[in-house]
């Protein structure tokens, strides 16, 4: 590799690596990741899914769900699609329903039904912890078992959560197929912007969400505003109800996340 003077801390990183005899701790890794019990071996940072449209219900749900999207196992299973809805963002929720999926149903529409198992569909959402915060949801799904319209009705799907990466609000749906080969090739990528978000919020909210994220309360918000306590309360709680979160640390971390502070 040409020297231009920048440290490349991966190539460095991978240089090392090839100097270290890995044999016995791969072996003991290998071990590690086979125990049944997910809680006494290493987490992986994805999970998987299936879920089953005919029963409008989650089938399965990996183990360690609750590391990555903050919900039981149970609670998914229990609620079914509904809950996985709820868990959404509101605007993310209406753009998958009213964009995204038109183009993926389109998109089958477009291509032999037997050969839909062939491609993967990602996308990402903005998803609402149990906590109240909000984060980035990754999801990519293999559609499978398509009716006699073309309609799949089982959606095999791996999940992680990108929030520490993924800043902005914008939804991303990618298509790959399975190549022979090759693996997964890329088709198709469309991003969908939030032009027309249903949470905007006032200018005198966006105020008071950014004296927030500084750690000042209620009272000292609204010395600084020569306002109400009561009414600074009364903002944040239309906040909340007008962007679905919980808390304040949910306001805040979706402030974040859509630039508003």
């Amino acid at each position: 590799m040409k020297n231009t003077g920048i440290k490349n801390y991966y190539d460095e990183y991978l240089e090392v690596c090839r100097s270290v005899s890995p044999a016995s701790g791969l072996l003991e890794l290998r071990k590690l990741l086979k125990k049944e019990n997910p809680r006494k071996s290493i987490v992986l940072p994805f999970g998987t899914g299936l879920v089953d449209y005919s029963n409008q219900e989650c089938a399965y749900i990996s183990e360690h769900c609750t590391e990555i999207l903050s919900y039981t196992k149970e609670e998914y299973i229990e609620g079914g699609l509904e809950f996985h809805l709820q868990t959404m963002h509101p605007d993310d929720r209406a753009i998958f329903g009213e964009q995204v999926f038109r183009d993926i149903s389109l998109f089958w529409g477009n291509i032999p039904t037997k050969e839909i198992e062939n491609y993967r569909f990602s996308v990402n959402y903005r998803y609402l912890r149990k906590d109240g915060t909000m984060s980035q949801m990754y999801q990519q799904s293999n559609y499978l078992q398509p009716d006699s319209d073309g309609k799949p009705l089982i959606n095999l799907l791996t999940f992680s959560d990108i929030g520490d990466i993924k800043i902005d609000s914008n939804l991303v749906l990618t298509i790959y197929r399975l190549v022979a080969g090759e693996g997964y090739v890329k088709v198709f990528s469309k991003t969908y912007l939030q032009a027309d978000s249903k949470t905007t919020l006032s200018k005198r909210e966006l105020e008071i969400l950014r004296l927030s994220a500084e750690g000042q309360t209620s009272k000292m918000i609204a010395e600084n505003l020569f306002i109400d306590p009561q009414t600074v309360k009364n903002h944040k709680r239309n906040m909340m109800a007008k962007t679905s979160v919980r808390n304040i640390a949910g306001l805040i971390s979706m402030g974040i996340l859509n630039n508003w502070i």
